[in-house]
């Protein structure tokens, strides 16, 4: 093999280890509580984090608060966002199971309904290049 090849074979190489971090994209996460006591996800919780661009436009990230109260954000199947200021929705629901397998699952809003909708939530982030934990400590009380 020349050394022509190996230098592109090396280059190539390094290229498939570095793909995807050129997108631009800003890494979000962080933990979710309510009155001071992470929001637990799992099987009878279910609950989301959304930014969306302030003033509109661009593209929304979305996460699912797991099972220890952690999200972290993608954008369509990739992960982060774009740098910028965001307006932030956040919705915990309990679900419930139907008394059988035909019976409809209920869900339940546990988080305060004001949180649930950018207008109303008052939850904002300013979203810096690179990496950002962006933590939310909801309020049962909020008004």
């Amino acid at each position: 093999m020349s050394a022509r090849s190996i230098g592109s074979l090396l280059l190539l190489v390094a290229l498939s280890f570095t793909g995807g971090c050129g997108n631009g994209l800003a890494s979000v996460s962080g933990t979710v509580t309510l009155d001071g006591q992470p929001v637990i996800g799992g099987q009878e919780k279910y609950g989301t984090v959304s930014f969306s661009r302030d003033g509109g436009g661009g593209a929304t990230g979305v996460a699912i608060i797991d099972s220890s109260g952690h999200y972290q954000l993608k954008t369509g199947s990739q992960s982060g966002v774009e740098p910028g200021t965001y307006q932030v929705a956040i919705s915990i629901k309990r679900i419930t199971p139907g008394p059988n397998e035909y019976a409809e699952t209920k869900a339940t809003l546990i988080s305060p309904a004001k949180y649930g909708s950018v207008p109303t939530s008052g939850l904002r982030a300013d979203v810096k290049q690179g990496r950002n934990t962006i933590d939310f400590d909801l309020v049962s009380n909020a008004k």
